[in-house]
């Protein structure tokens, strides 16, 4: 139950919040209904067409799973694992004339399933996720006569995990225990920014948000007592989010390869740097996605899945502040 400051806390937060992502929102669900529409008063109403070529929309569903294993005397020592992930991707972007707004949603859930035996040789299955991120970019642009590739920008980014994270252990007869973590939005982060984005050829940009606010939350106030830790990822316990001011770093290609295009490559790469970095702890918080995809098939793909995120805030005292998640398989994808 949060106490009295806490509940004041956590409506201040939600009620700066509510805005910006209302709007966002609102503007989502009613896009299908802005799709470059073209209206004119000197034609008949019913001769009144809709232009749906100022969008450009693409929405990936799909689904890797992995089998291995071993019989029980095998010499080497392994264990007999079930893996398997699904990813939503989904894009909708608009542009028409100087004007431009890019939305890109990225969701990746996977976990693996392992045998295992505890001290008295008796099997039991451990099933831990070895991927969880929620990912959404929305940015408007307007771009300046000269140079066309050039254009100020206002967007925001947020990504969390979606499940429970847990740290695992054994207890005294060898069998697995866990201890929570992490949950949905603790931690998480939101950076609104504005700033300048160039983008000399449709599949690759950079943009440096001049102001930039990093928000990090750390809402399920019970975890602090479960860890034994008065601050995690640079929130203090008893409050919900800590924000900086400083610049946003943002650079991104997608490309197709082949003659066929059966390949895929997108590189992107997010960075946050405090005004005050030569004087922070984590003077440049980085996260890397690295997305490849070959055709098999229809509808049976290779892909490989990096994400790479460096922030010190995340990490503990002597312990590399560089985290990796990746996935790499055989696996079903289907376009809309």
């Amino acid at each position: 139950m949060l106490s009295i400051r806490q509940q004041r806390q956590t409506f201040a937060f939600m009620k700066k919040l509510f805005l910006p992502i209302s709007l966002i929102a609102i503007l989502v669900l009613f896009s299908g209904k802005l799709q470059g529409a073209v209206y004119t008063d000197s034609l008949p109403k019913d001769s009144v067409a809709k232009d749906t070529s100022y969008w450009k929309k693409g929405t990936e569903l799909g689904l890797n799973a992995a089998l291995s294993g071993t019989s029980p005397n095998w010499s080497a020592g392994a264990a007999n694992n079930l893996s398997g992930n699904v990813f939503l991707n989904g894009l909708r972007n608009y542009k028409k004339e100087k004007n431009s707004w890019d939305n890109v949603l990225k969701i990746n859930i996977g976990a693996i399933s392992s045998r295992q035996l505890d001290n008295f040789g008796i099997s039991y299955r451990s099933t831990r996720k070895n991927i969880d991120n929620l990912f959404f970019d929305s940015k408007y642009g307007h771009a300046f006569s000269k140079p066309k590739w050039l254009s100020l920008y206002a967007g925001l980014n947020f990504q969390t995990q979606l499940l429970n994270g847990f740290a695992y252990s054994k207890d005294s007869i060898g069998r697995e225990i866990r201890s929570q973590t992490t949950s949905f939005m603790s931690s998480g982060m939101i950076v609104p920014a504005v700033g300048f984005e160039a983008k000399p050829v449709d599949w690759a940009y950079a943009r440096i948000g001049v102001g930039a606010i990093k928000i990090t939350t750390f809402l399920n106030q019970k975890l602090y007592g479960i860890r034994g830790e008065k601050k995690i990822a640079g929130v203090d316990s008893g409050k919900l989010f800590h924000s900086e001011l400083g610049f946003q770093l943002q650079a991104g290609i997608a490309k197709d390869l082949g003659k066929q295009k059966q390949y895929n490559f997108k590189l992107n790469y997010l960075g946050f740097a405090p005004y005050n970095f030569s004087e922070s702890h984590s003077p440049l918080d980085s996260r890397v996605d690295v997305n490849f995809v070959a055709k098999v098939g229809k509808y049976i793909n290779f892909n490989y899945t990096l994400i790479s995120v460096f922030d010190k805030d995340l990490a503990k005292p002597g312990v590399n502040a560089w985290q990796n998640s990746w996935i790499v398989g055989l696996g079903f994808l289907y376009k809309i």
